[in-house]
């Protein structure tokens, strides 16, 4: 089942969005005003402090209409049994992108309302509103994938039939397209009919060559997803993917960081810490996806 085959499913996330997101706004001016009689009784009616303690009240606001959001649409298949196939992922990405698109602008045109006056002193605060609120976006896009991973992994815990005899016969071809690091360390677990660990030692390998990469340069060392968060980070990157001088090369930045984490923890460490069990078709799934990530890292800027 699918939004796509239930239009009703998607009328009611919209229902109870609107619930959640007038929730989160309710007696806004209120607090507004409080906050204006609170500095104004300091002598701080026309202050950098002012604009800054309504422009953080208008993104806890925003916080609490994100996690409605998560609660709402994520939650339709993150906390049920529902499977989220290809054209789930493709509806959910594009009804967060439209919806928290317009959420964001909205949260400037608030923040707007609640700051205006003639002579636009505070106008460099609720310009901020906007790009504040675009940038909080970005967790809900990250948990969208991670919930793709997730589910993914769900699936191939499920007990499957055996793989036929012809399949596995015409994989020798597939080793050709795959990273040479991906055939070295998977092509004999796989052979032996090790699935899923030789999917989990791909995952192990990019992790401990990014680890020794960031500490070549760092001295530090990380692990997993907060090592990807740190290598690829667009503020303070370690492994430059791209030019980050343009909005194209940040945006190539972001995506691959998060790619590259949601694998460590939705594909390597599952396979790290539990006993489950893939079948061929799923394990060379993550092995192409492996090579895609060796592949970009081979790419980075040096």
């Amino acid at each position: 089942m699918t939004p796509l085959d239930t239009p009703a499913l998607e009328i009611l996330c919209e229902k109870e969005f609107e619930i959640v997101r007038n929730d989160a706004y309710h007696n806004l001016d209120r607090a507004a005003a409080d906050i204006r009689e609170r500095m104004g009784s300091r002598g701080l009616a026309r202050s950098s402090s002012l604009g800054q303690s309504i422009l953080d009240e208008v993104l806890a606001r925003y916080d609490r209409v994100l996690a409605g959001f998560e609660r709402i649409y994520l939650g339709k298949w993150s906390e049920t049994d529902r499977e989220f196939t290809e054209l789930d992922h493709e509806w959910l990405r594009a009804k967060a992108m439209s919806v928290l698109q317009a959420e964001a602008q909205e949260a400037q045109t608030t923040c707007q309302t609640l700051l205006y006056e003639p002579s636009l002193f505070f106008q460099a605060w609720w310009q901020k509103a906007g790009p504040e609120a675009r940038e909080r976006n970005k967790s809900i896009f990250k948990k969208i994938e991670v919930l793709k991973l997730q589910k993914g992994q769900k699936m191939a815990s499920k007990p499957v039939s055996p793989v036929r005899k012809e399949t596995i016969d015409s994989f020798p071809v597939i080793w050709s397209l795959l990273h040479p690091k991906v055939v070295e360390v998977a092509k004999k677990r796989f052979e032996s009919g090790h699935y899923a660990d030789a999917a989990e030692a791909v995952f192990k390998e990019i992790n401990d060559i990014v680890r020794k990469l960031v500490k070549a340069q760092t001295g530090k060392e990380y692990d997993g997803a907060s090592l990807m968060q740190c290598a690829f980070s667009v503020q303070n990157p370690i492994l430059k993917l791209d030019d980050l001088g343009n909005e194209t090369g940040r945006n190539i930045q972001v995506g691959y960081m998060q790619i590259f984490s949601g694998a460590m923890t939705g594909i390597r460490n599952p396979k790290a810490h539990a006993n489950v069990e893939i079948d061929a078709v799923r394990s060379i799934h993550f092995l192409f996806l492996a090579s895609l990530l060796l592949c970009k890292l081979d790419e980075r800027i040096q």
